[in-house]
């Protein structure tokens, strides 16, 4: 990638046989200045970006963008630790939603070390597991959470289809209640 500074050189500075002095004196930029820039040692700031294209007939912003292209292709940072955020929104719609199940599910439970959390809701689903420890929270989520709220929890965890039939079959046949549409028609 050319830098600013060459292109410059290559289109107007050396096929017009203009000499670094005399950039210094018609743009008025002292020599460390003109120096650095053509060693690649500094950049194009806004001021110098001004002076140069009033000079050669430009667009200052051609030459920041320029010099924007050129730092760009130099830098490789890749800030691998910052998430983008659709990825950070769907985690945050992730949490939000198991945080809402979990508050219906907790609401009853009077001992908050009986609590359910995050990771336990994830397992129900995830392995459809119906140990003991377990058969309450799933009793609650067909009782009591709202069929869309189980929907879009699964939707958002991906959790297969296969694995809620199975926790609601569990549900029905334990509790030998009556079913609910909703889940009916989804598990078909």
């Amino acid at each position: 990638m050319l830098a600013p500074i060459d292109f410059l050189k290559e289109k107007y500075i050396e096929p017009n046989k203009i000499t670094q002095d005399k950039l210094c004196d018609v743009l008025q930029i002292g020599k460390k200045t003109i120096s650095e820039l053509y060693q690649k040692k500094r950049g194009f700031t806004l001021h110098t970006a001004k002076k140069f294209a009033r000079f050669f007939g430009l667009k200052p912003e051609f030459i920041l963008m320029k010099q924007v292209e050129y730092d760009l292709f130099l830098d490789k940072e890749e800030y691998a630790f910052i998430k983008p955020y659709n990825e950070l929104s769907q985690e945050e719609k992730k949490i939000s939603t198991a945080k809402w199940i979990l508050a219906t599910i907790n609401n009853s439970i009077s001992d908050k070390r009986l609590h359910y959390n995050l990771d336990d809701l994830y397992t129900i689903f995830s392995t459809a597991t119906t140990n003991i420890q377990y058969q309450y929270a799933i009793t609650i989520l067909f009782k009591e959470v709202s069929y869309e709220d189980v929907i879009k929890y699964c939707e958002v965890y991906n959790i297969e289809k296969a694995n809620l039939k199975k926790l609601y079959e569990y549900y029905i046949n334990q509790h030998n209640t009556k079913v609910i549409p909703q889940y009916e028609w989804l598990l078909k």
